[in-house]
């Protein structure tokens, strides 16, 4: 006999019923019904951690110093880069590439500050197809893009600084894939993003359905339906900064709802209007 997973439910189900489809299993529950299963997804994204971000930290290097011990720049252009910031507002990777230090350089000092690789030279056909098959509109959200589709469950990503370490762990606890992360400049993140997926939209687009939403209500309930078009289902969460991000996995389901909530308290209201248009398969 099942009983429903939530607590102020528990309605029970004989195991002949549940095994002909009544209800739907989520992971190793049975929920009698889908607003129960909303509910369900109302605590997951309430519930949902920042998973540690698994990339390790190196100690801090001043860029200037960094820059100027491998002979790309001199102490005085450093000086009047940092005099020149206080006024431009740029970060100083940036205002240094202003005036005249070389980009790849600049790009692999950065890189070495965060620990991670670099992409010095970047060809959008890396990415029109889609690698990874991640929905672009997921890309923008979490600034991270995969250059590479899994091999081992391994797979090659970019972003551009700084690091967004929170979002490249709620990837990997999404995923499960093992990331090698690469920085890309400004410039490069802003081709990655206009060209990733290019080739796989439209009607025969190969990425599953993203929603990005400030409504709990729309996100749950959008969960639940994912979730009773594919039953049984397994229902992933993780959260970085101010998004939560939930993945339904079930037979011929995969979907993705993002709720991007308003502070980092998960403070979401009702009645918030949609920061972006919903895709579907």
């Amino acid at each position: 006999m099942a009983r429903c997973g939530v607590d102020t439910c528990r309605r029970w189900c004989p195991d002949l019923l549940v095994n002909r489809g009544v209800g739907a299993r989520v992971d190793d529950q049975w929920f009698c019904s889908r607003p129960c299963v909303e509910r369900m997804a109302h605590e997951r994204f309430g519930a949902s951690a920042q998973p540690a971000s698994g990339i390790p930290r190196v100690p801090p290097v001043r860029l200037g110093t960094l820059l100027a011990a491998r002979g790309v720049v001199d102490s005085a252009l450093v000086s009047r880069a940092l005099e020149a910031q206080r006024e431009s507002g740029m970060r100083l990777g940036e205002q240094l590439r202003a005036m005249g230090a070389d980009r790849e350089a600049v790009l692999s000092a950065l890189a070495t500050q965060f620990g991670v690789r670099c992409l010095p030279a970047f060809d959008p056909s890396m990415v029109r197809s889609g690698p990874g098959g991640l929905a672009p509109e997921a890309v923008s959200a979490l600034h991270v893009a995969p250059l590479s589709d899994p091999v081992d469950l391994r797979v090659r990503v970019a972003c551009p600084a700084p690091i967004p370490r929170r979002a490249l762990a709620a990837l990997r606890r999404l995923t499960r894939w093992t990331l090698e992360v690469y920085l890309v400049t400004d410039e490069d993140w802003v081709a990655i993003r206009e060209h990733y997926g290019a080739d796989a939209r439209g009607p025969t687009r190969s990425y599953p359905p993203f929603t990005y939403t400030t409504s709990l209500s729309d996100a749950a309930g959008r969960v639940a339906a994912a979730v009773m078009r594919g039953r049984p289902a397994t229902v992933t969460s993780a959260r970085w900064d101010d998004h939560a991000w939930v993945r339904v996995q079930g037979p011929g389901v995969l979907e993705d709802i993002c709720l991007a909530m308003p502070d980092s308290q998960a403070h979401v209201t009702e009645d918030a209007s949609w920061l972006a248009a919903t895709t579907s398969r």
